[in-house]
């Protein structure tokens, strides 16, 4: 037995029977509170983290409800010339450098009546996306023709290049 268990072992000794039964009481009550109070705490965050839980699903339900909206406006290959330039422009340019590099896609306002003008620009796109990009829109049915290209490459990475594309389509 160690000195601190014979120490209290002496001082429970030298009380009361009705003070050992009320250090008893005290002791219990203050296990039963700690259980109690531990049990309390554990239920509250249960209950906010089934709340976060709740709260996640209703965004993914709400972002998926959302690339439905998308997918079903995104106009399809076979739409062809009805389709917008801009919306041509997007679909090969999401399809081959994906729409993440995608930072800009201006309507030129100076295009004249009987054509339509777009300005697209690509951030970080290598090389052979690139050109594959131009394949894909030479290829195109209608093909679009890309009246101006820029190229600007990258400092701190010799592989990727800023492109700006300049095309038009006529009405």
């Amino acid at each position: 037995m160690s000195a601190l268990a014979r120490h209290l072992a002496a001082w429970l000794a030298g009380r009361s029977a009705r003070e050992r039964l009320l250090l008893l009481g005290a002791v219990g009550l203050t296990a039963a509170l700690s259980v109690v109070l531990t049990g309390r705490a554990m239920l509250e965050d249960l209950a906010v983290r089934r709340a976060r839980v709740a709260a996640h699903d209703r965004e993914l339900r709400e972002v998926r409800r959302l690339a439905a909206v998308l997918e079903r406006s995104t106009p399809s290959a076979d739409t062809g010339a009805e389709a917008s330039l801009l919306a041509r422009l997007e679909t090969a340019a999401g399809e081959v450098v994906g729409r993440e590099r995608i930072a800009s896609m201006t309507p030129e306002p100076d295009a004249s009546a009987d054509e339509e003008r777009v300005s697209l620009q690509v951030r970080g796109a290598t090389l052979p996306d690139t050109v594959r990009l131009l394949h894909a829109l030479a290829t195109a049915s209608p093909p679009v023709a890309v009246t101006g290209l820029t190229l600007r490459k990258h400092p701190d990475d010799a592989t990727r290049f800023d492109a700006t594309l300049e095309v038009a389509q006529a009405r």
